[in-house]
């Protein structure tokens, strides 16, 4: 096989099967609509389908994803695939643009929580001083025949907050995909750990009425495990509610950092 032009690989999409786009490998002609492939070569933008991607610059490099989107197409809205025909170069810098806002969310977040944590020591410091405090060598009395020894009373216990039905249900090594929605909502997608779908899950707890908040078309109600169980792959998925997310979204393969997100939109409607 020749030696290949260097190249960049900067995005996989999909697109509704009834609006698929033409592979501009030379000679192909084919139209595609899930793994299209976006790659720069010679400062030029190429839309190639998954076979031309691995026949033009070989099989090794069929998997090697580090760009926008995901491994499995993330599916574009209309308007994004009028982008990806017309004007590739700015659906790539909308993509870039909500990368760096998940990173910005993500970094307020991660701020937020280690505020929290150290909240959380300074308030048991103070607490420990305190308990010092009365037990200094000026004030600790021998106990006489009717005095009973002081008790040391126990600190009150830290705030635990168990984890919900829904994390123990994610595929190992994978990630959880939470949005919030419109009416407080936030809702919660991974991958399954038991079939080949996902799960949709109410964060942090089920609401009122979560078991009718969704089409059918996306799942099936658990109402034993609390989640929807849908037989669409993540990108479908995560597509759908990317373009109906209105409070912000996260992603991370800690279930207390999601936990935490989903526990942060309920706030506004608790004071």
């Amino acid at each position: 096989m020749a030696e290949t032009q260097p190249f960049k690989l900067l995005a996989i999409v999909a697109v509704d099967p009834s609006h698929r786009v033409r592979c501009q490998q030379p000679h192909c002609g084919h139209s595609v609509y899930a793994r299209i492939h976006v790659v720069e070569e010679a400062d030029q933008l190429i839309v190639l389908g998954s076979d031309c991607f691995a026949k033009r610059y070989g099989v090794a490099h069929a998997t090697d994803f580090h760009g926008h989107g995901s491994g499995g197409g993330r599916v574009l809205t209309e308007a994004e695939r009028e982008m990806l025909v017309n004007n590739t170069k700015a659906l790539l810098a909308q993509f870039e643009a909500e990368r760096q806002r998940e990173l910005a969310l993500a970094e307020v977040t991660r701020q937020r929580e280690r505020e929290m944590a150290e909240a959380k020591l300074i308030a048991l410091r103070q607490l420990l001083a305190a308990r010092q405090s009365r037990f200094e060598p000026s004030q600790i009395l021998r106990p006489g025949p009717q005095q009973q020894p002081l008790v040391e009373p126990e600190p009150p216990p830290l705030e635990v907050i168990p984890l919900p039905k829904w994390a123990s249900l994610k595929k190992p090594n994978s990630s959880f995909f939470a949005y919030g929605m419109s009416d407080s909502q936030c809702w919660v997608l991974m991958q399954s750990a038991s079939h080949a779908g996902c799960f949709i899950a109410p964060a942090p707890i089920p609401f009122d009425s979560w078991d009718e908040a969704l089409p059918p078309s996306l799942g099936k109600v658990d109402v034993d495990r609390e989640v929807y169980i849908s037989d669409s792959n993540i990108s479908a998925l995560v597509g759908w509610f990317a373009s109906r997310c209105t409070a912000g979204s996260r992603i991370d393969s800690d279930a207390v950092a999601i936990q935490n997100f989903a526990m942060g939109m309920q706030k506004p409607n608790d004071t």
